[in-house]
């Protein structure tokens, strides 16, 4: 690697200014990073997003998450060559991919692939060519200090990463017509590939923007950890003093040449015609001790100043300065609690004093409230899993409303039949439609309870039905059902009569089983 060719002044940094030198890479580069992008992983997820509509499955687009070290190697191969003056295409990148795409990707796609340091130690594997034993090693010294944040950007971008898919969805809903919107959103409820298909698409858009940026950032991040450890920066500067040295030896060379033709040709003044050699041979000697004296100074020069001063790292806990106001007498309690608590100084001989916490006391307690958090969460996703709900002792409440309509038992007329067919007889169909809603779902809910929320829809209740019974033919019922009311009610279609007696006498087939004793 010929550091003189970098397009990029090499200087220790924070890790802030680090990130923002490589969200630079990023916009000087970013047509570039997103054509790499397209090419290398446009074919794979129009293939998984297409089996996933299809199926409506969420495990393609996991497959497709969980290679995201794969696609992220030509991104890096890219940045790492162009700044030092080399711009790959995205065919070149794709036909030498084998030289630089494979050393380590085992790892990361298996037990190393949750590391949430993975795009700053890519550049291990794909940049350095460690293996074997070697690559510990080397993570231990990255590792060091000055911290890169690594961890902390990686969350950053996965979290901008999902609130922009989010923005991206609501804003295409939102730039439908308002005249258009209520049929528009019934006929896309309705269509769930095309619901799947559009927000993997919103999802794959965003993932073209925050993936280069995030191998750019986390590129830079290893760029200034390699310049803290290794002096990058120190040996650009004592090689430009070596240029320069060289040059002014060269002019040094040339100034004694051109003496000595001088002193050779015949001059007027007899005094400077008699000058003694040695007098030449000495100003020569001193003019060069002087050229060899310039650089050796621009190099104390440079060692000492304020960037390769010794400077000592402690790491201690202190309070904030803004809560660090000695002479305020107004503090409050908790600032003075916190004080004694944080504020330790180490030389200070009352550091075992009975308010001083231990950094393992600290640490503990750091384990201990990840280790409740984890476990909140587990239990949060373990209460929503299918069949969660009936290894309950207490079954959830029916809601009194589903999207507009009474579903309490005791508003349900005594003999919904009769009920039906006057309805009908008056040509209402969507009241006849609603009264067996009503009925149909009060005694899904008796049989099955399932959690639903106050505001619960009729998408929701049908959604909630899928996931508890599956493809059972009540739940189809229920689809079809749902359709019909929702074209009546919300569209202004209505189902004509036939439909709502083929409906009924579905349901009369499936309800006696249903309204039967529930299962213990």
């Amino acid at each position: 690697m010929d550091l003189n060719r970098i397009n990029a002044r090499l200087a220790p940094r924070s890790c802030w200014q680090a990130v923002d030198f490589g969200t630079r890479l990023y916009r000087r580069w970013w047509r570039q990073g997103a054509l790499v992008w397209l090419v290398f992983t446009a074919l794979p997820f129009a293939l998984l997003a297409g089996y996933g509509a299809a199926t409506r499955s969420l495990w393609p687009m996991f497959v497709f998450w969980w290679l995201k070290p794969l696609w992220e190697r030509p991104l890096l191969a890219f940045y790492s060559r162009a700044l030092f003056g080399d711009y790959p295409s995205p065919w070149t990148l794709l036909r030498t991919f084998r030289s630089y795409g494979l050393n380590g990707l085992a790892a990361q796609l298996t037990w190393r692939r949750l590391s949430p340091l993975r795009g700053f130690l890519t550049g291990v594997w794909q940049l350095e060519g460690s293996k074997g034993d070697k690559v510990g090693g080397r993570i231990s010294v990255l590792l060091r200090p000055p911290s890169q944040r690594a961890g902390t950007l990686t969350l950053t971008l996965l979290t901008l990463e999902h609130l922009m898919t989010v923005a991206l969805i609501m804003l295409a809903m939102t730039l439908v017509p308002w005249q258009f919107n209520l049929e528009f959103s019934v006929w896309f409820q309705e269509q769930s590939r095309l619901q799947w298909a559009f927000a993997n698409l919103a999802w794959y858009l965003v993932l073209m923007v925050t993936e280069p940026l995030y191998v750019a950032t986390s590129f830079a991040l290893y760029l200034n950890q390699r310049t803290w450890l290794e002096g990058w920066d120190l040996q650009l500067g004592l090689t430009r003093i070596g240029e320069r040295r060289r040059r002014a030896g060269r002019g040094g060379a040339a100034l004694l040449v051109l003496l000595a033709l001088f002193s050779a040709a015949p001059h007027p003044a007899e005094a400077q015609a008699s000058q003694p050699e040695s007098r030449l041979k000495r100003d020569a000697a001193e003019s060069a001790s002087t050229d060899d004296a310039t650089p050796k100074q621009q190099a104390l020069d440079l060692l000492a100043s304020d960037t390769f001063m010794p400077f000592e790292e402690r790491e201690t806990r202190r309070l904030r300065e803004s809560l660090r106001d000695d002479d305020n007498e107004d503090r409050s309690w908790w600032q003075d609690l916190l004080k004694k608590l944080l504020d330790r100084d180490r030389d200070n001989s009352d550091r075992d004093a009975p308010l001083s916490i231990p950094d393992a006391v600290v640490e503990g307690m750091g384990y201990l409230l990840l280790v409740v958090v984890l476990g909140v969460i587990l239990a949060l996703i373990l209460q929503r899993l299918p069949g969660a709900a009936g290894r309950r002792r207490r079954g959830p409440d029916m809601p009194v409303s589903v999207a507009g309509l009474d579903t309490r038992a005791d508003s349900l007329p005594a003999d919904l039949n009769r009920a039906l067919d006057e309805e009908l007889a008056r040509g209402d169909v969507r009241a006849a439609l609603a009264l067996l809603l009503r009925d149909g779902l009060i005694t899904l809910f008796q049989r099955h309870p399932t959690p639903l929320t106050a505001g619960a829809t009729e998408q929701d209740c049908l959604r909630a039905y899928q996931r508890l019974l599956g493809d059972e033919p009540v739940v189809a019922w229920l689809s079809d059902l749902i359709n019909a009311w929702t074209r009546t009610a919300w569209a202004h279609r209505p189902s004509d009569r036939q439909q709502v007696n083929a409906l009924r006498d579905r349901w009369g087939a499936l309800r006696p089983a249903l309204a039967g004793r529930a299962p213990s």
